[in-house]
């Protein structure tokens, strides 16, 4: 199989003879797209599906049925899954074991809804599933989605977090769904984080088919898991300002996402680049990952530039690509500072934000990409002024979380 490529553009070819510079650069690792004849790997999941009681308003359950059932359709002979429910006590229905899929749909079509939210109790039974039978060289993941708050058991976030980063560790990784307008926000988006997997508000209940169908392209599409980034400033550079705000390891690597295939990876840093004569190294990345295979990959990619006056420097024109990324990059920070600000319920301060956001994107080269973000900008600031205080932080929270990772999303319409 094609190892990614990787690429680090520069926003201006050059650094500055006279005097220290601030450069932003573009690290780019692309996947290779899967060919058509290759396998994807096995999936060991497990369905964990709030059925508290408020999951009986508008239907959620219902689409949430379907949902699972498009999931059980997708499986094929190598897969196993397993499928727990909860509400202020936790059943698994069908413990892991190959889909029988007449058996899993019976099952699914009579999940009804009942008491209180024993999430922390829910996720840790589906995660118990999916390690009773790891698949080696497979993707093993939980698949949780709930509208509610952790209310019964365990209910820290940091504690929830903790144990689901543990389970990585074995393994086990977690992809969190959050329904509705009433989930803790910061508590699922934590799990995904925590969990290597992926976080996404479902704003309506219609959503969940096509979102369950995303997830299981990006599972079937893999080829890089426990993904790392190096980032190694030259000696003289300093101010290192990671755009995308991702976590680090305990060794100070970046935490990347999962890698699948076709879905490039995109992290922009902003260096303050010492003065220099003839050429300068700037900076060097060092990407790390795990293989289909369980074997572990790396790819090293460095940059070094000439040194230029004052006069050719502010002559040389911008990268537009690098120069639109750290703008979006910038911008999705706004946006979570903004809904940050709504939970402190400091309006003022969330419109502020927000605005800041929309002039950064006035002034952003024109693509596809900025033309989204202008429709995301301005739909949370409709929200803000139409009192929808909840929808506005958890939409920006989200926007923010997705744009950080390289992972692409619409605004509602």
């Amino acid at each position: 199989m094609a190892e990614p490529r990787v690429e680090v553009v520069p926003l201006r070819p050059a650094v500055r003879s006279d005097a220290a510079a601030t450069l932003d650069v573009l690290f780019r690792l692309t996947p290779p797209e899967p060919a058509a004849t290759t396998a994807r790997p096995p999936l060991n999941l497990s369905l964990v599906i709030d059925r508290s009681g408020s999951m009986a308003e508008a239907n959620k359950l219902g689409y949430a049925r379907e949902a699972a059932a498009f999931v059980v359709g997708d499986l094929g002979p190598p897969d196993r899954v397993s499928l727990t429910i909860f509400d202020d006590k936790v059943e698994t229905l069908y413990p892991n074991a190959p889909a029988d899929k007449p058996r899993l749909l019976g099952l699914i079509a009579n999940v009804h809804p009942g008491g209180s939210t024993a999430l922390h109790g829910g996720w840790a039974e589906g995660a118990n599933q999916v390690a009773s039978h790891l698949v080696p060289k497979g993707l093993n993941r939980v698949l949780l989605l709930s509208d509610g708050l952790a209310n019964v058991g365990e209910s820290r976030p940091d504690a929830i977090a903790t144990d689901v980063h543990k389970r990585v560790a074995d393994g086990v990784t977690t992809t969190t769904l959050g329904l509705g307008r009433d989930y803790n926000e910061d508590l699922l988006e934590a799990m995904a984080r925590s969990g290597d997997g992926n976080y996404y508000f479902v704003e309506s209940p219609a959503q969940l088919p096509a979102i369950f169908r995303a997830e299981l392209m990006g599972l079937a599409g893999t080829v890089g898991t426990d993904a790392t980034l190096a980032v190694e400033p030259a000696p003289g550079v300093t101010g290192l300002d990671v755009l995308n705000d991702l976590d680090r390891t305990p060794d100070g690597r970046l935490k990347l996402p999962n890698l699948v295939g076709g879905l490039p990876v995109l992290v922009v840093v902003r260096l303050t680049v010492p003065a220099a004569r003839g050429e300068a190294a700037v900076v060097r990345f060092r990407a790390e990952w795990a293989a289909p295979d369980g074997s572990r990959r790396s790819a090293t990619v460095g940059l070094t530039l000439p040194a230029v006056p004052a006069a050719v420097w502010d002559a040389l024109a911008a990268n537009v690509e690098v120069q639109g990324r750290a703008v979006l990059l910038l911008v999705a920070r706004l946006k979570k500072r903004s809904a940050e600000a709504l939970d402190r319920h400091n309006l003022d301060e969330a419109k502020r934000l927000l605005a800041e956001a929309r002039q950064l994107l006035h002034g952003a080269p024109k693509s596809a990409e900025v033309d989204v973000e202008v429709a995301a900008v301005a739909a949370l600031e409709a929200r803000l002024e139409a009192g929808d205080f909840l929808g506005t932080a958890k939409a920006g929270k989200f926007e923010s979380w997705a744009r950080h990772r390289s992972r692409p999303y619409q605004p509602p319409a």
